[in-house]
């Protein structure tokens, strides 16, 4: 099965190709991608390992979820991959899975990046190229989930190129730091705690595998909804689906190493990366509100660091 998308996209081809090429953007820019780590890099290859979710299932978990909850599988998927680089003549990624999960026995495609004759306007083709045991047809929910995911990456590069400053500059990138006392609860306490960030402390949690869950929390506006994932070397990663209106994604590094000193401390560092939505046409203060929303991000990250301190310390 081949699947085919193409779109115009309101940036230069080589600025295109490199926001897909890095993937540290990829959370930002793609709402069913979580998180990825770089396992190996050369100058014209990768291999990646990718966690992405079905979102409109991981909110149908959430809605039907009790607090008697029982594992989701499928909705949070991981795989490995590999992409080679070619710039000349047209810019293009070709990428593949290494292990597809069955019944899928191959995955992989190709980005191709195309100038028009507008120097700040490119043309941008997804394909994807799949094979499945007995043939796809057997399997009717591949080619919707493959149409889904490349119109939502697709989607993402044009919201993206909308931005009136640039990507980079609608970025807040943010960061804080605590020390965390564990003579009581000891660091395997702290890193559990740490799987429900202080942030979404009292959320209800869905687990969709060992290490993920949704956590879930009511509000006004309807649930809001956060995959948690927990990775080696005690960090754990969170992604906000479907944030407020100012926010276009927004996601959360947290990490536990040592503290400077044999006091039986641990240090607690948070990075969080935020992509802030365009403003509306012709809108005024824009700037303003900007920084309001970086602020409150900020704040955010301070009151759930305390938040860990006071707990820690009660525990101890």
């Amino acid at each position: 099965m081949k699947v085919k998308h193409t779109t115009v996209v309101r940036r230069p081809a080589d600025q295109v190709h490199e926001l897909v090429a890095d993937v540290r953007w990829w959370p930002l820019l793609f709402e069913n991608i979580v998180h990825v780590e770089v396992m190996e890099q050369s100058a014209d290859s990768d291999r990646l390992r990718l966690w992405a979710v079905d979102v409109d299932s991981a909110f149908e978990a959430a809605v039907s979820a009790g607090r008697d909850t029982t594992p989701a599988p499928g909705i949070v998927r991981s795989w490995t991959a590999r992409r080679t680089f070619r710039r000349t003549p047209v810019p293009t990624i070709v990428f593949g899975q290494e292990t597809p999960q069955p019944p899928l026995l191959s995955m992989g495609g190709t980005w191709e990046f195309r100038a028009v004759p507008d120097p700040d306007t490119c043309e941008v083709s997804l394909t994807h190229e799949v094979m499945a045991d007995g043939g796809t047809g057997r399997h009717p929910w591949i080619r919707p989930m493959v149409e889904a995911a490349t119109e939502s990456q697709l989607t993402g590069l044009r919201t993206a190129a909308h931005l009136p400053h640039g990507t980079a500059r609608a970025v807040a990138d943010l960061s804080g730091t605590a020390q965390v006392r564990i003579e009581a609860a000891g660091p395997d306490r702290l890193l559990t705690d740490l799987h429900t960030p202080p942030s979404l402390s009292g959320a209800l949690r869905v687990p969709v595998a060992d290490d993920v869950f949704l956590a879930v929390q009511p509000g006004r506006r309807g649930a809001r909804l956060t995959v948690c994932l927990s990775l080696p070397g005690g960090r754990v990663v969170t992604k906000r689906l479907r944030p407020p209106a100012v926010l276009l994604a927004l996601t959360d590094e947290w990490t536990v190493t040592p503290g400077a000193d044999a006091t039986g401390e641990l240090r607690v560092g948070v990075h969080r990366r935020a992509l802030l939505s365009a403003p509306r046409h012709g809108r005024r203060g824009s700037d303003r509100v900007a920084e309001r929303v970086r602020d409150c991000l900020s704040a955010d990250i301070g009151d759930s660091l305390q938040q860990l301190t006071v707990l820690s310390t009660a525990a101890a």
